[in-house]
């Protein structure tokens, strides 16, 4: 790695306690000694990294370990390094990196993307301040507190980078005149790991949704900090169609530990779609039947006997309504049409559904069937 004057000099001046806590605050753990410095560790995905830490930046090997250490660090987080130095640097901002995978060169985006996934960062913030301020609800009032309002207004975006699309949401822990606060915990601290508790909770909620298409793992998680609101700004970093996966990457402010090992939270592109969804119907209340003309993949299968009527989970999009979102829709089938329905699955083939669609707070799912096929490949 090319080391500039400027680079060294700013290496070189990091305080070793901040840098400590940047690696516990990111996941990594110190479990041997070598000498007067510690070995650190982390495993992010399948793969194991480590790295040298001294203790006292008097070491007189400080300045190249902080240099391989950055290196270390651009490789298992996937970022530049002038984003993680920025994070080192500014030692008083809690900050959340959410990195998207749009279908676009790196480090660019579709304006169509970027523009939902900027409306998502607003609803995300504003889903957190209410989580902290308000009773847990399934679905926002429509009239918030002024500070829930206001809290999008305080928080401000880092630099983006390349490496997919990464945006770089900062919150400033300071008070209204801009001193730290001496005492209670900061209302943004406190937003920020409200957020990452209930986002969590969403990657499990999502996983669950996945095995039954029901939206009741959202519902039941309510009280962790989950709401439409929180589930809707999620499912806009998977673009527009929701089907590209994201990770966001908390950093807390160095000055102000969390005590807390927070390593990053993944969603894949399933869990996008399901997140649109729940952002759309959880808590809606009143059913809704129309006709309805689906077209999409086979998702997941059941039966109990060949001889059986099953039900299947198409992932697909309503081609009579102006709402093309896709949706897991659960479908029951009779025994000709569920054997189509798994040749459909085993050949990676489109299916038609037509029949009466009904949508609730809890699921979407045709409650008759008047036609299915699969769609002939061009």
């Amino acid at each position: 790695m090319t080391v500039d004057g400027d680079l060294r000099e700013t290496l070189s001046a990091l305080p070793p306690d901040d840098v400590r806590a940047y690696l516990s605050n990111n996941g990594w753990a110190p479990y041997d000694r070598i000498g007067s410095s510690r070995l650190w560790a982390v495993s992010e995905g399948e793969s194991d990294f480590e790295a040298i830490v001294p203790q006292d930046r008097e070491a007189r090997d400080y300045e190249l370990r902080m240099i391989n250490l950055l290196q270390v660090l651009t490789e298992a987080e996937g970022r530049s390094r002038g984003q993680i130095l920025r994070d080192l640097t500014t030692v008083n901002v809690d900050r959340n990196h959410v990195r998207t995978q749009p279908s676009a060169p790196s480090g660019s985006i579709s304006v169509a993307d970027g523009a939902a996934a900027y409306e998502g960062v607003r609803e995300l913030l504003i889903a957190g301040a209410y989580a902290v301020l308000s009773e847990p609800a399934i679905r926002l009032p429509r009239r918030k507190l002024a500070q829930v309002e206001d809290f999008p207004k305080k928080a401000r975006l880092g630099p983006a980078e390349a490496g997919s699309y990464i945006i770089s949401i900062e919150v400033p822990l300071e008070d209204d005149d801009g001193t730290l606060f001496s005492v209670a915990q900061p209302f943004g601290r406190r937003v920020m790991l409200r957020l990452y508790s209930a986002i969590q909770a969403a990657r499990v909620a999502s996983n669950e949704a996945l095995e039954t298409s029901e939206l009741d793992p959202f519902a039941d998680r309510v009280g962790e900090g989950i709401s439409a609101h929180l589930c809707r700004a999620l499912g806009r970093f998977g673009g527009t169609e929701q089907d590209h996966p994201f990770e966001m990457r908390f950093a807390w402010a160095l000055r102000t530990p969390t005590g807390i090992a927070t390593p990053p939270v993944r969603f894949d592109a399933s869990m996008a779609s399901v997140l649109a969804q729940a952002g759309e119907d959880l808590g809606a209340g009143d059913r809704i039947d129309r006709d309805a003309v689906v077209v999409g993949t086979v998702w997941r299968t059941q039966r109990v006997r060949p001889t059986d009527d099953g039900w299947i989970i198409v992932r697909g999009a309503n081609t009579r309504s102006e709402d093309r979102q896709r949706r897991l829709v659960r479908v029951p089938l009779p025994p000709d049409d569920f054997n189509k329905a798994l040749q459909a699955s085993r050949d990676g083939r489109l299916v038609r559904i037509v029949g009466t669609l009904a949508r609730t707070g809890k699921r979407t799912e045709f409650t008759s069937v008047r036609d299915f096929s699969i769609i002939d490949a061009d």
